[in-house]
Formats: structure tokens, C-alpha cells, sequence
């Protein structure tokens, strides 16, 4: 197999389960997320062949068009999968932060070492 159908393959294959990303089961996330990080590591690895090969390996190529359009697909769907893990993140510290105040409503009144202060100057 030609090393452009191969990067062809993979990044047909990299769109496709970038489409289907799971937003609300945690344990499909995780499976995509670790399939997704293996396809790009494999493309990564043949994009690398072709470089070696040549300094415009893709030019020219009958392919060139598809495999421009994957690669435009490719990095948005990424983007998109990139902003929802990371407002994901943040709901969790939120809530992380809202329960820790629920459990003790006065941390933030404490003094640790037990002396007094007095605010008034």
C-alpha cells in the first residue's frame, strides 16, 4: 500500500470518529479519546514516511484535494473536541469548589493559627 493511501485511510478514519465524539458517556469518552490519540500518532508516524521521501510528497498527487479537505475537517473537529473537554474541566473544578464551600462555609473566615485579627486600623 502507498504511503499517501495509507495517510488517506487513517485520516478518513480520524474524521470519522472525530464525528461521532461522545459528549456524555465517560467511559465511551475515555475509549475514543485514547482511539483518537493512536490514529493521530499513526498518521503522524506516516505523514513523517512521506516527509522523508520528499519535501512535497502530496503535491500533485490525485488525492491531494481529499486529503487536503480531511486535514481541514480533521483540525476543526479537534478544536470542537478541545473546547468541550476543556469546559467539561471547568464545570468540574466549579463544582469541585461549590461543594468544598458547601462541606465548610466559613474556610475562607479561619485563621489557621489560631490568633486574632483585628481589621480595624
Amino acid at each position: 500500500m502507498d504511503a499517501i493511501q495509507q495517510l488517506l485511510l487513517l485520516s478518513q478514519k480520524l474524521f470519522d470518529t472525530l464525528e461521532t465524539f461522545a459528549e456524555d458517556k465517560d467511559e465511551q469518552r475515555e475509549k475514543q479519546i485514547a482511539l483518537i490519540d493512536k490514529l493521530l500518532d499513526a498518521r503522524g508516524q506516516t505523514i513523517d514516511l512521506l516527509l522523508k521521501a520528499s519535501e512535497h510528497p502530496i503535491k500533485g498527487h490525485k488525492d491531494e484535494v481529499l486529503l487536503k479537505a480531511l486535514n481541514k475537517g480533521i483540525l476543526e473537529r479537534l478544536e470542537v473536541c478541545k473546547t468541550e473537554i476543556l469546559s467539561d474541566m471547568k464545570q468540574l473544578q466549579t463544582s469541585k469548589k461549590s461543594e468544598s464551600r458547601y462541606m465548610n462555609p466559613y474556610s475562607s473566615l479561619q485563621n489557621r493559627d489560631g490568633t486574632y485579627f483585628d481589621g480595624r486600623k
